[in-house]
């Protein structure tokens, strides 16, 4: 599911630029249409999937324990989030040495993925679909809110941007940051030993299981 939707963000971002400034040498221009539009499908399948899967999937467990619990909830703000969010803040901006601690997704994971991505991802198929011809006059309405054709497509074109920057930010922060995580996000490898959570050793996270940490 990882490796589909990376592939297909891709793809889109790609075939989105050639379709922005048409000229390549590459394909025609109905090539690109059709690959940038099946890459959508398997974009916006892969999310639904995802989503299906936060709410009726199996779940997985807070750091430190063995108990799953829905994947929706790890991604519920808490007020304990939106008080700690200023320290993950000053975190990622070398401001503060230590990790602060989460049980496991920290604020600003939650507000990016569960929240801002999710919106954008909506917001990109609206436009999308808006400026696709089998769709387009069904979605008339949402063109005129951007004063029709024009403006849908800056919107598209503007948004496909602030994905793109999610996107790299993601990207510097698995590598900088958590670049332990990669092998089991791509190929589901996960290494043993024990692994340090924060400012704790998984074995001292508060509520953890002591006898599974």
């Amino acid at each position: 599911m990882h490796w589909a939707h990376l592939m297909s963000f891709l793809i889109l971002m790609a075939t989105g630029l050639m379709i922005h400034s048409p000229g390549s040498e590459f394909a025609t221009m109905q090539t690109v249409q059709q690959t940038h539009f099946i890459a959508m499908y398997v974009f916006i399948l892969t999310t639904v999937v995802r989503i299906y899967w936060a709410f009726f999937g199996a779940g997985s467990a807070n750091v430190g324990s063995i108990k799953s619990i829905r994947d929706y909830k790890h991604f519920a703000l808490s007020r304990f989030d939106w008080a700690t969010m200023g320290q993950w803040v000053k975190y990622y901006l070398f401001l503060r040495k230590t990790r602060p601690y989460t049980p496991k997704y920290n604020p600003l994971q939650k507000l990016t993925y569960g929240y801002l991505f999710p919106l954008g991802t909506v917001f990109m198929a609206l436009t999308g679909f808006a400026l696709f011809m089998p769709t387009a006059s069904a979605m008339t309405w949402w063109a005129n809110i951007f004063g029709g054709q024009n403006g849908v497509r800056l919107a598209h074109y503007w948004c496909m941007w602030v994905l793109i920057a999610f996107f790299l930010v993601h990207l510097y922060l698995v590598v900088a940051e958590d670049i332990k995580e990669l092998p089991n996000m791509m190929v589901r490898f996960v290494p043993e030993g024990d692994r340090v959570v924060g400012d704790y050793p998984a074995s001292e996270v508060p509520g953890a299981d002591k006898k599974h940490a």
